[in-house]
């Protein structure tokens, strides 16, 4: 019997010893994979993984071509966003991915990732562009189409392999948000009736001065048309005058109409409409509300406003809302006040990227007991007062981006300042 090589005995050995650590190995990593998948598996998130390679060779050539602004690209070769949904694959989901698309098993959706895009279709070339140009994430809000025809409002999120990471391992993670985008509408529309409350509380406490306001035009009327038909009675017909008189007629009817839809816009409920504004305007409109109160309650009233302001962004009618509360409050403080002094200063400024509204007045001040819980809801220091005028005007001011205070004036009075951000530094919804 030929006697064994030492060396061929080593080697023999060697290999088995490699194939018992191969076999190890292979089986450890088996064993890891199992435990990734049930981990995916088992997330409370919905998850996709996905093959994008397809869509990397294809940028890779891309690239190679000296194509760089993909977005324009794209545009140009629509077929290439098709071609992409039909080729990327998904390769794994999980149990919470199934049930939001109300699939009857993960086969169902390991497929083409199409599917995902079918409720809206910009988002595939959107989730592209960011892959090409190298970025780690993309997210955006947006519809799904799930199985049986629902649609869900969802935040999607898609994290790319950045190299050396394989291209075989792109997640897409997707979360319902309907629910909580239809509790969000619901309370934008309960502080939208608790507001539209709000501004007809407000009418009936400026009630007397609407009535004076439309009665000036009205009496107006009167006297230039008993005027008008006196000259008409006469023998020398003046045309000119009689003309001039109904000219006259005319504007004051204008003038009344402006008033009752002025009136009529702060009582109606509406959804707020946002639009350039200016805020000096805005206070001109909202004291007309006022001023007969201010003048028959012999209040001076002083105005500090710049010949040109930037304009801010927002909804007319509530920061219309907001000036005339603020103004009520301190027409009413200043008439409980025995104080011979009797003025309400209005001053508007700009800071840095902020325009500054502030009114101050003679009145008795607020009590320092008070200066933290004016802003709450149902909280009032008025007799009879409900306690929403304030409450409101902090929503509305929050709403629009600002933020509103209340102190006190060493010399005495209340002093109320908001800030609204620059029409143009405001961000877009």
């Amino acid at each position: 019997m030929a006697e064994k090589s030492p060396t061929r005995d080593y080697l023999s050995r060697t290999a088995a010893g490699a194939e018992t650590g191969e076999r190890a190995h292979e089986n450890a990593s088996s064993a890891s994979d199992d435990k990734y998948r049930k981990l995916i598996f088992f997330m409370p998130t919905a998850l996709w993984q996905v093959d994008s390679r397809a869509a990397g060779e294809a940028f890779k050539h891309l690239r190679a071509e000296g194509v760089t602004d993909i977005a324009a690209y794209l545009d140009a070769h629509q077929e290439m966003v098709e071609t992409a949904c039909d080729t990327v694959l998904v390769t794994e989901i999980n149990r919470e991915a199934v049930a939001l698309f109300h699939g009857r098993s993960p086969a169902d959706m390991i497929r083409p990732v199409r599917y995902l895009f079918a409720a809206t279709p910009g988002m595939a070339k959107r989730v592209m562009v960011a892959h090409f140009e190298g970025q780690r994430n993309y997210t955006e809000e947006a519809k799904i189409l799930t199985f049986d025809g629902q649609m869900r409002d969802v935040i999607f999120s898609v994290t790319y392999p950045t190299p050396p990471e394989q291209q075989d391992t792109t997640f897409i993670t997707i979360t319902d948000i309907t629910d909580r985008l239809l509790t969000e509408a619901q309370l934008r529309q309960l502080q939208a009736d608790y507001a539209h409350a709000a501004r007809i509380s407000t009418l009936g406490e400026v009630a007397t001065s609407i009535a004076h306001e439309v009665k000036q035009p009205l009496a107006a009327i009167v006297t230039n048309g008993e005027t008008a038909l006196h000259w008409l009675s006469r023998e020398d017909l003046n045309v000119p005058k009689v003309r001039q008189l109904t000219a006259r007629i005319v504007e004051s009817a204008y003038h009344a109409s402006d008033i009752i839809q002025r009136i009529r816009t702060m009582a109606i409920r509406g959804e707020p409409e946002h639009a350039t504004l200016d805020l000096k305007a805005i206070t001109a409109e909202a004291l007309s509300f006022v001023r007969h109160d201010i003048e028959s309650k012999k209040i001076a009233l002083a105005i500090d406003v710049p010949q040109a302001l930037p304009d801010v962004a927002g909804d007319r009618i509530q920061l219309q809302q907001v000036i005339v509360n603020l103004l009520l409050n301190s027409i009413q403080a200043i008439s409980q006040n025995q104080s011979p002094k009797r003025q309400i200063r209005i001053a508007i400024h700009e800071d840095g990227g902020l325009l500054v509204f502030s009114i101050q007045d003679s009145g008795p001040g607020i009590a320092q007991n008070d200066l933290d819980r004016l802003f709450e809801s149902f909280f009032t220091t008025k007799e009879g007062g409900m306690g929403i005028g304030l409450a409101i005007c902090r929503s509305i001011i929050t709403a629009h981006g600002g933020s509103i205070t209340a102190s006190n004036n060493p010399a005495g009075g209340a002093y109320f300042r908001f800030t609204l951000p620059k029409a143009q530094t405001r961000a877009s919804p």
